[in-house]
């Protein structure tokens, strides 16, 4: 769990950084979105191979995502517990410096896996990219 948190981490220093006034909500939704798309990137690939999820609507996403939240909620934020974990990550920085690396590597392949689950998906239905 300490990674899941450092990546919430990481997420909330960057909108930090930029001076945003809600990085704790950006730290929030960011690993729910990121958590959804590999959810969503695993059913795309399954799909692939055994069409079962035609029949998934907009409701079942919804409480996909909500349930997300919940956990992410649950998790971390809630009684303002990430405020204790990230003051312990910036207290202890350089114990984890090696795993930002890792977090980098982990944001860009969920989007970049998203992707080319998309653009497969919609090759396979429309015929063309």
């Amino acid at each position: 769990m300490n990674w899941y948190h450092y990546l919430n981490y990481r997420i909330y220093k960057y909108y930090d950084r930029k001076r945003d006034s809600m990085p704790s909500l950006f730290s929030f939704l960011g690993t729910v979105m990121l958590l959804f798309c590999n959810i969503l990137s695993f059913f795309g690939i399954i799909g692939f191979f055994i069409p079962i999820f035609e029949s998934l609507s907009k409701l079942y996403v919804l409480i996909l995502l909500g349930g997300l939240a919940i956990f992410n909620y649950l998790v971390l934020y809630r009684g303002d517990y990430y405020k204790e974990v990230f003051w312990n990550f910036d207290r202890e920085s350089r114990q984890f410096k090696g795993w930002d690396k890792s977090v980098k590597i982990y944001i860009i392949s969920s989007i970049a896996l998203l992707l080319i689950v998309l653009v497969i998906a919609n090759y396979r239905n429309n015929g063309h990219l």
